[in-house]
């Protein structure tokens, strides 16, 4: 029997994803699959598969499957938020993909933003350490692995990260899920991806729960994990008032707004209990932030 989650996706695809990609499985050989590995820089495991890459409209696409919805949302408000921090972000869109004759598939196809004449590496393929914890000694460290002209940027970019990973409640931004893109000699934070596991999605309730309203606070990558309640978070932002500027942006941010954006651009209805979860969640967040 399908769980509540999993029959809302499919009532929201199933009516309203007629204007977004309707995906069909693509057998490769083995061959294939390393040419198209090799040319994707990913596992030949994942080119393999008959669900995961996608070319559409001269353009490859990850087809990302998930049964509830709620990760399926986080997809699609990760690059709104980032876009209102001028940040790069990885595009997403709802997708449906008829595998069988009565087997559908529901999620996201996510465009490749990996640009074949750079390179892109995690913070111990930049230089760190391979036993590296988050810290804030990170930030200083960082200057060892990449250009002085360079190292403003990407710091205001780190920064810009952690502040949408707070607001999101990210739980997965490990070394692996965010990448530096190199080009030449000069290195910048390569576009966002990956936002799934926000928003204490269904690890607990795969609905909004009014007895359960209040959820602990998170936020950190592999680099960086500040703690808000510590007293040397204080002094770091005195040190880094940038990054004191982007949690201020986020406090102004309206996630019903960004929901009804979502909601006309990709023609879907999200239910009203899943807006007052969002909507709960991100307020939340904002009103723990005493600056």
């Amino acid at each position: 029997m399908l769980d509540l989650c999993f029959d809302v996706v499919i009532y929201i695809f199933v009516r309203f994803c007629y204007n977004n990609p309707q995906l069909n499985p693509v057998k490769r050989t083995k061959e294939e699959a390393v040419i198209l590995a090799k040319k994707l820089r990913i596992e030949i495991f994942h080119a393999r598969l008959d669900t995961k890459v996608h070319y559409l409209d001269g353009t490859y696409y990850f087809f990302k499957i998930f049964n509830h919805l709620y990760p399926v949302l986080n997809e699609l408000i990760g690059p709104k938020i980032a876009r209102y921090l001028e940040l790069r972000s990885a595009q997403n869109y709802p997708a449906i993909m008829q595998y069988h004759r009565n087997n559908k598939f529901y999620g996201i196809v996510s465009k490749n933003f990996k640009d074949p004449n750079k390179e892109y590496k995690n913070i111990f393929q930049l230089g760190f350490n391979n036993k590296t914890s988050p810290h804030y000694r990170n930030i200083r460290k960082l200057k060892k692995y990449c250009r002085k002209e360079d190292y403003e940027e990407i710091l205001n970019d780190i920064f810009k990260m952690t502040a949408l990973d707070y607001l999101m409640g990210q739980k997965d931004r490990v070394a692996s899920n965010f990448l530096f893109e190199q080009d030449g000699d000069k290195i910048t934070l390569a576009p966002l991806f990956d936002y799934a596991e926000s928003y204490d999605h269904i690890k607990w309730d795969c609905y909004f729960n009014q007895e359960k309203v209040k959820r602990s606070c998170s936020v950190g990558n592999a680099l960086f994990a500040p703690a808000f309640w510590d007293p040397k978070f204080k002094k770091f932002l005195k040190k880094y008032p940038r990054f004191q500027k982007y949690l201020e942006k986020i406090q102004e941010i309206d996630i019903i707004e960004i929901l009804k954006e979502i909601e006309d651009e990709h023609k879907l209805i999200i239910p009203e209990d899943y807006k007052k979860y969002y909507d709960v969640r991100t307020k939340e967040k904002q009103k723990s932030l005493v600056l």
